[in-house]
């Protein structure tokens, strides 16, 4: 298993690349310049950039890992922690973090932070809107 450091707000991205199968794990910006990368595992490939730091992490042959929806769910925008998802939605966090829990909004637990999209929680905004009733 890899221990991945937490990452600077707002520099998680997740994408999927379906014609090539390979997972990419963005902990720095995608156009980090990479100054080396070794093979952790086989097909587990980390990326460090100039600073030496973990830039991204790539996942060779990733469908033989993961199941089809969760590879389909990786094709996101860069993830927000539930904090600035409130913000956005003025939806408490809690009530963020019950609704992720119940699977009413996409959400996924990483390094024990709550994560979502914003286009995930636009969803999850209008599929309340349409369950609410017009007094």
């Amino acid at each position: 298993m890899i221990k991945i450091p937490e990452a600077p707000k707002d520099t998680l991205k997740i994408e999927y690349e379906p014609e090539v199968d390979i997972l990419n794990i963005y902990l720095k910006d995608a156009e980090t310049s990479l100054n080396y990368s070794s093979e952790s595992k086989p097909g587990v490939i980390l990326n460090y950039s100039a600073d030496g730091g973990l830039s991204s992490i790539e996942v060779l042959d990733a469908s033989t890992h993961y199941p089809a929806s969760q590879l389909a769910a990786c094709s996101v925008d860069e993830l927000i922690d539930l904090k600035t998802a409130s913000e956005i939605s003025g939806i408490a966090p809690v009530t963020l973090r019950t609704q992720a829990e119940r699977k009413r909004l996409w959400a996924i637990r990483l390094a024990g932070q709550w994560l979502t999209t914003s286009e995930r929680l636009q969803q999850y905004l209008d599929s309340r809107r349409k369950g609410s009733k017009v007094v």
